[in-house]
């Protein structure tokens, strides 16, 4: 089977219609940079409440943003230390409990001190994923797709 076939398969058309939803490509695109900068965010177990709220509220498609999220949740993993680091820099503090023994052995000894420590390490993450997401999510609003047909 050919490309072009392929491309005319009747599953593989209903598949599209489900991504595309008679939207243009911008909106495609703005979709899928949405899923796909929640999705590396460093809070674990959000992205899909929070993708849904804001593809509803800028009346995006939520099928390629959700799709995205989970195509690049292996990067959140990659990427959370380093975002911690890169919020941690951004507000001028640095904390010690970045490995799993650490914070393990912080929490047989001080649950209480251990939970407001990885509060601060995820609102650390948070800034270091802002400084990241929040420019690229203005490029790709402001990138216009010259007329491509998906």
């Amino acid at each position: 089977m050919n490309l072009n076939a392929l491309k005319k398969h009747k599953y593989i058309l209903k598949i599209k219609k489900i991504f595309t939803q008679g939207i243009s490509l911008k909106e495609i695109i703005l979709s899928a940079a949405l899923g796909s900068l929640i999705g590396i965010m460093p809070i674990l177990g959000v992205a899909t409440i929070l993708i849904t709220f804001l593809t509803l509220r800028f009346k995006l498609n939520i099928a390629v943003a959700i799709a995205f999220t989970y195509v690049v949740a292996p990067l959140q993993a990659i990427l959370f230390i380093p975002f911690i680091h890169l919020g941690e820099k951004a507000i001028g503090i640095k904390h010690t409990l970045l490995t799993f023994e650490a914070i393990k052995n912080a929490f047989n000894s001080n649950v209480l001190i251990t939970m407001k420590d990885l509060w601060l390490e995820i609102v650390c993450g948070l800034m270091g994923w802002s400084a990241i997401a929040i420019p690229i999510f203005i490029f790709i609003i402001t990138f216009k797709p010259k007329n491509i047909k998906i």
